[in-house]
């Protein structure tokens, strides 16, 4: 018998004995693997003296992978184990009768030392990792301590792809034949992006420049801004001249040499927004979001809720906007869920400032999506410091996303009472009892009259601050369609009863509430004016006080904070005197918009040459009777000036430009009229002379 055979029947008859002693139990759990190999290894043989030769091999084998699962570095356990096997060969040559227990106990004495001395090394570097890993958790639990939680606005990357929803919604056979004639006219592949999903259709992406930079670490955050190379530069310039001249074929120009120019995506999706052309102004802007995420900085993760961008630097607010008006289309389209995503996406950008107002329509996007806890948990995380129930959009979306998930609760046999919203409900229309009666004639639903016609609910809006008609208002245009369901509009009228009683018995919430509302929301602030007016919301914008909607406000850049930056500077045009008057007149904006090529300086410089009598020129006439208009509204509110709830004013008496028009060109042609009529009177003069003499003889005669 072999040596070989002699070790492989003397560690047989070891383990039988192990399995029979119950006192060793640490040798028995090491040998069933052996024992378990073997067992699967024998039953394919059949002659028992092979299968010696058989186990030993797959002995070798579950060794050798019982080492490489065990320990890390497996170089260090292979090089024991091969002097092992030339030690074995050696011994059986010079030996006939060797002792395997002992060179089995030495190589495998010199395979645990090595193993030791590597798992205390690791060990080592891994409790280090450890440590400084949970320093770094620490130091997040602190900010997360701070007055801007991070954790509730981290994105779920599973639910920023708009298809994925509607398949959910409509079902995938609709979503796949639609997918399906889209691949009809494939073109060209693209590379997969996130944010959105590029179409076949679509131009291959091109680097034009547009990159992101890191400006460095602070507080648990990173910040970034976007840069435009020296070749972006030249393109933007170019689109600012386009948009200078007013006409979209400009930047359709530019569009069609530059397919994934930001700025230019943005304004022909506006247009085609215009134009009601839905579909074309989201697949713009879902090409000007594929055109950022190719330009990310790696380090740029924007699902962690720590990267920041500065909206005062005007290369970054194209992405800002650009998010907005996407979760704006893919909301109309039904994905909810999706739009909470980008949504929380947009707000953690700069959560401090909100420059584009996102918290006015976070929670709209919530409730319809279904994501209530999220709103309750986002509420109670940012009301102590961010006073999110002086909100009319908070102050009902809250209790109502409340109710909602009680209801669901209830249905699962784990619901409570509807105290806490059935309180918050009430103190909303304490604060807010002007919102109730726009809100059920915007739904067409009427309630109990005992509870409408209440002095509570009767106060008309125009007693409310401007900037408190704005918020209301915005909220009934959005989120009308929540308050419309049979259950909801029950629970609304019982909590309207309690509210009634309250009223009626001097509840101070009411009174404290109202004689504060005048200082608190008498001064609006300026992203609630941008997020209105990039809403799509006419009713609201319709609202707007008469600054906003009388200056010049770019569909790119609507807006800009007065502390802007760029990284470049624009050239300033030359441009002649009272050229000037384009950018503050709405008239005059209204022309070049319907004329591009309209000059209103060198029309009333040509009407002046050719008048020949002090003819002034369409242009200057329309310059001369905006200025009229202008100081008959400035009049108005001077002489209301330090008054509370001053009506507007009645508009200005409509001034006839025609007949101004033709009066200025016949007081040009009044010397002319003059001379006209001296000669006519001479030429009568001589007429009558000769019949007078005629006269004078005939009566002689």
């Amino acid at each position: 018998m072999s040596s070989r055979a002699f070790r492989r029947l003397n560690r047989d008859a070891d383990v039988i004995r192990i399995s029979e002693n119950a006192e060793e139990g640490k040798e028995l759990e090491e040998e069933p693997e052996f024992i378990s190999v073997a067992c699967k290894k024998k039953t394919p043989a059949a002659n028992p003296f092979a299968l010696l030769n058989e186990s030993d091999d797959a002995e070798d084998e579950s060794e050798d992978k019982e080492e490489e699962l065990n320990t890390l570095p497996s170089k260090v356990a292979k090089k024991p184990r091969k002097k092992k096997k030339r030690r074995k060969a050696r011994v059986a040559k010079e030996e006939p009768e060797p002792e395997p227990r002992d060179s089995d106990q030495e190589s495998g004495d010199e395979v645990d030392v090595a193993v030791r001395e590597v798992n205390k090394l690791l060990g080592e570097v891994g409790k280090e990792r450890r440590g400084e890993r949970e320093e770094g958790e620490g130091e997040g639990e602190e900010t997360e301590s701070s007055p801007v939680p991070h954790s509730l606005l981290k994105v779920d990357r599973r639910f920023l792809n708009a298809e994925n929803e509607m398949r959910r919604i409509f079902g995938s056979k609709v979503v796949r034949g639609d997918q399906v004639r889209q691949k009809a006219h494939r073109k060209v592949h693209l590379r997969p992006t996130v944010l959105a999903t590029p179409k076949d259709t679509w131009p291959k992406i091109e680097k034009l420049g547009l990159t992101m930079q890191q400006d460095g670490v602070r507080d648990w955050c990173q910040y970034f801004h976007f840069e435009h190379s020296p070749a972006y530069q030249k393109i933007q310039l170019r689109f600012w001249e386009a948009v200078d001249t007013f006409d979209p074929n400009s930047i359709a120009a530019i569009l069609h040499a530059h397919p994934y120019h930001v700025d230019s995506l943005l304004q022909m999706s506006e247009v085609s927004r215009l134009g009601e052309d839905i579909q074309m102004a989201s697949e713009l802007i879902e090409r000007a979001l594929c055109s950022f995420e190719s330009s990310f900085h790696t380090l740029f993760n924007y699902t962690q809720a720590n990267c920041r961008l500065d909206y005062s630097r005007a290369e970054n607010r194209s992405f800002f906007l650009t998010l907005f008006r996407h979760l704006s289309y893919i909301s109309r389209r039904g994905c909810h869920r999706t739009a909470l995503e980008f949504c929380k996406l947009l707000l953690a950008l700069n959560p401090e400032k909100d420059p584009l107002c996102a918290l006015l329509i976070i929670d709209y996007c919530a409730v319809r999506g279904g994501e209530y806890r999220f709103l309750i948990d986002l509420f109670h995380a940012w009301e102590p410091h961010r006073n999110l129930s002086q909100l009319p959009n908070f102050a009902f979306s809250v209790p109502l996303a409340m109710f909602h998930s009680q209801n669901r609760e209830e249905k699962e046999g784990e619901g409570g009472g509807e105290t806490e919203a059935n309180k918050r409900l009430q103190d909303a229309l304490l604060m807010f009892p002007c919102l109730l009666p726009i809100l059920l004639d915007k739904c067409g639903v009427t309630l109990d009259p005992a509870v409408t016609s209440h002095s509570l609910f009767t106060q008309p809006i125009e007693r409310e601050p401007n900037g408190l008609k704005l918020l209301m208002k915005l909220y009934v245009e959005r989120s009308h369609s929540l308050w419309k369901e049979p259950e909801v509009l029950t629970w609304l009228e019982a909590n309207c009863r309690v509210a009634v009683a309250r009223a009626n018995d001097k509840d101070p919430l009411n009174t404290d509430f109202r004689a504060k509302a005048v200082k608190r929301y008498s001064r609006v602030p300026r992203n609630i004016y941008r997020h209105i007016l990039i809403s799509d919301l006419d009713r609201v914008v319709s609202a707007l006080p008469p600054d906003m909607t009388q200056t010049s406000i770019n569909s790119y850049d609507p807006l800009p904070p007065p502390d802007s930056t760029c990284g470049y500077e624009r050239p300033q045009i030359q441009r002649g005197p009272g050229a000037g008057d384009v950018a503050e007149n709405p008239l005059l904006l209204l022309l070049r918009s319907l004329l591009p090529n309209y000059n209103h300086m060198a029309e009333g410089g040509r009407q002046q040459g050719g008048g020949g009598g002090g003819g002034v020129g369409i242009g200057a006439m329309i310059h001369r009777h905006v200025d009229r208009v202008r100081q008959y509204y400035e009049d108005y509110y001077a002489q209301h000036e330090g008054e509370e709830n001053v009506p507007p004013p009645p508009p200005p008496p409509p001034a006839d430009l025609r007949r101004e028009r033709m009066r200025e060109l016949l007081g040009g042609l009044d010397d002319v009229h003059q001379d006209l009529m001296a000669a006519l009177r001479n030429i009568v003069g001589g007429l009558a002379a000769p019949n007078e003499h005629s006269d004078s003889s005939s009566s002689d005669a």
